[in-house]
């Protein structure tokens, strides 16, 4: 009895005390706490990387946007200083004030909508606006056709080009033949008076001259500029079953502004007076810049995105193209020494540590593009962008009468949508590009990407 007694004795002491199922409980919970700080950490670093994936493919799409229209700078015919502006038009609407400068814009800049809305840029960042047939065809004439004389009021007709027995027959006067046609018809489908759109016509008469190279073969053709006029369209036109663009207004105020060679200097040239035409279009106004919906959705101005406002008369229709940029820099490849590409300067060294690009220098005035360092605080404006200006009327040109502007250099800085207080990595608090002066996004620390992208222009980036 006595043996037993101690082994039921002993089976009541076994098991653990309360002291020991507290601390057991304390070690797990530490445990579990320090597990989800792991998954919390990740689950934070996994969403933050997927909005900077999410930001840089927005960013992709911007730059190819503007890829395209800078690409298309110009054609139709106009000069490399109506093509590309980096500065706002004195005597046009739309973008205030008149004459405000593109490059590390002032914080009263606006640009108004077709719905009156002004959207304000955001100060620091930098603005570009792009000119020509950029989003429809441009539709080749006969060169013995087109409108009379094309200046004030004119009917602008696309007459069907069937060829010759020498040079063999091209069947274009079917519609189903005449793609672009259609394309045009349906890019003008929404022009009305209150939101007309641009015709460019381009005179078949005068000899394209503008610029040629002063060594052998002399007179060799480099950059062809030839005379144009710009009228404004209020209808859509009628291509496809009518062969027309219709009544195309070369007077008013509008379309002779794009008639100037310098407009940040002089005032709008009346229409030239012109029948043959070898080439017409719809010419688009497009400026690119960084703004915010401080009024709806993001009241906080912490969530800037890249817009495109394409002109519609003296207002712009603002689309979005990239969520969550935070800046844009602008620099301009001018060709200074006219030995026709943009180049490092001579005698600035290249430092393979801190400088090493054969083209691009970070050291102020080492290179040909302007203003892509802190230093060069002054940008360049249009009688920059062309040599010898202006032309006379006649647009009979000259030698030496080139495009300087020949490439445009983009930087687009991106974040992650949502702030990450643990990250303290490279750029997390800010970052600066080019000579840009906008401040970063404030609070918090956000991750950033920044792509960086050279763009020839197309009609005056001369190809040897």
């Amino acid at each position: 009895m006595l043996a037993n007694d101690r082994t039921r004795a002993s089976h009541s002491a076994a098991g653990f005390t309360l002291v020991e199922m507290i601390v057991v409980t304390l070690l797990l919970m530490i445990a579990m706490v320090g597990l989800l700080a792991v998954f919390d950490a990740s689950a934070r670093i996994n969403k933050n990387e997927t909005d900077v994936a999410d930001a840089q493919g927005n960013v992709r799409y911007g730059i190819y946007q503007m890829t395209r229209a800078i690409r298309m700078a110009g054609a139709g015919g106009l000069y490399v200083t109506q093509a590309v502006l980096n500065h706002a038009d004195r005597e046009l609407g739309g973008i205030a004030p008149a004459g405000a400068p593109y490059d590390n814009v002032a914080a009263n800049v606006t640009v108004t909508d077709t719905f009156n809305r002004a959207w304000p840029v955001r100060p620091g960042t930098d603005m570009i606006e792009i000119r020509g047939v950029l989003f429809s065809p441009l539709v080749g004439f006969d060169e013995q056709t087109g409108c009379a004389p094309c200046t004030g009021t004119a009917t602008l007709n696309a007459l069907p080009v069937i060829g010759n027995t020498f040079n063999g027959f091209h069947e274009n006067n079917d519609p189903a033949t005449r793609p672009q046609f259609a394309a045009i018809d349906a890019y003008t489908f929404n022009a009305t008076s209150a939101q007309p759109m641009f015709v460019i016509v381009q005179n078949a008469g005068v000899d394209e001259h503008a610029c040629g190279d002063t060594g052998p073969p002399i007179g060799l053709q480099r950059y062809p500029q030839p005379a144009y006029n710009v009228g404004v369209l209020d209808h859509r036109t009628n291509l496809v079953s009518g062969n027309t663009f219709g009544t195309v207004d070369f007077g008013g105020t509008l379309g002779p502004r794009f008639n100037v060679e310098m407009p940040s200097m002089t005032p709008g040239r009346d229409a030239m007076e012109f029948k043959n035409i070898k080439r017409a279009g719809i010419m688009d106004d497009v400026v690119f810049f960084i703004t915010t919906d401080d009024s709806t959705n993001d009241p906080g101005g912490l969530h800037p995105f890249l817009a495109q406002g394409i002109r519609r008369g003296d207002k712009f229709e603002v689309t979005r193209l990239a969520d969550d940029v935070e800046d844009m820099q602008i620099a301009y490849g001018i060709d200074r020494n006219g030995d026709g590409s943009v180049t490092r300067q001579p005698g600035c060294a290249t430092n393979p540590s801190t400088d090493p690009d054969l083209n691009v220098s970070t050291v102020d005035d080492c290179d040909e593009w302007f203003s892509n360092t802190a230093g060069e605080t002054t940008p360049p404006d249009d009688t920059q962008f062309q040599a010898q200006a202006p032309f006379n009327p006649a647009h009979d040109g000259s030698a030496n009468h080139c495009p300087r502007l020949h490439a445009v250099m983009i930087s687009l800085l991106a974040k992650a949508h949502d702030s990450d207080p643990t990250y303290k990595g490279p750029a997390s608090t800010g970052y600066k590009t080019m000579n840009s002066t906008a401040a970063p996004i404030t609070p918090g620390n956000y991750r950033r990407r920044i792509q960086t992208l050279k763009i020839n222009l197309r009609n005056f980036a001369f190809q040897g």
